[in-house]
């Protein structure tokens, strides 16, 4: 199929827009922990797809002891496989003093990631590191989820997959994804029938023994939107919560 193109002769942009809310909760105690906004853009020109996603949260994560609101803004290369292009972040008190900033930006030269962590009062973190192949941030881990190859499960084959999750310049561990079947599940968006995948730090030794248990809901539909959660969101030793899907709208440009 050829590219549509404009009177001018420059090939058309084909682009995507979602926007979903998402919560997490408390799965002990059902207490609203936070609410994040993802608008998601999909941009396909030149046979390059581009993915952009802006999110805006607020609430109390862990380890904050007051609520807090933050936007984040992620750019990605989900062919053939995902590549990190750029990844910035902000988080703010409530009175809206800057808590702490991140930014991240890949070299297209050479492939290496630039990294700078800034927390208020302390003095910046910065770092230049060659990602492992499969390497994207932590908050990429739920869309990294909707590309496993769910057509090979509904074929009774075994999905084993594995991607590495960036939490700093020397943070970065294996994460490995087992789909286990389809399930049905309910959150304030409506009822879907999705793909249960299982997820596991790639541990070892006596630390194996501590691996939390998580678990993610994708949709069967393609292309996969992530529909529920349940798992530690803050970081080793955090508590489990569960983060479920509350709103979702789509539209084609």
């Amino acid at each position: 199929m050829q590219e549509k193109v404009s009177p001018q002769g420059t090939p058309r942009k084909r682009r995507t827009t979602s926007a979903l809310c998402k919560r997490a909760k408390g799965a002990s105690t059902g207490q609203i922990l936070w609410h994040v906004n993802w608008q998601t853009t999909v941009t396909e020109q030149h046979g390059r797809t581009e993915v952009e996603i802006n999110e805006q949260g607020a609430g109390q994560p862990w380890r904050y002891k007051e609520p807090i609101t933050w936007k984040k803004r992620m750019v990605f290369l989900p062919e053939p496989s995902m590549v990190v292009d750029s990844l910035q972040g902000t988080r703010w008190t409530a009175d809206g003093k800057v808590l702490s900033e991140v930014d991240m930006r890949r070299d297209p030269s050479n492939g290496k990631l630039t990294y700078v962590d800034s927390d208020a009062g302390a003095k910046p973190v910065s770092a230049v590191f060659q990602p492992k192949p499969e390497s994207l941030p932590d908050e990429l881990l739920f869309y990294w989820a909707r590309t496993l190859p769910f057509d090979q499960s509904a074929l009774g084959e075994a999905v084993n997959e594995a991607c590495t999750l960036i939490l700093s310049p020397t943070r970065q561990f294996k994460m490995d994804a087992k789909v286990k079947g389809m399930e049905v599940v309910t959150t304030p968006a409506g009822t879907f029938s999705c793909w249960r995948v299982d997820l596991a730090p790639r541990l070892v030794g006596p630390l194996k023994a501590l691996a939390p248990k998580m678990a993610l809901w994708c949709s069967t539909d393609s292309p996969h939107y992530w529909v529920r959660y349940q798992g530690p969101v803050g970081g080793p030793g955090s508590p489990t919560a569960i983060i479920e899907l509350v709103k979702f709208e789509q539209e084609r440009g």
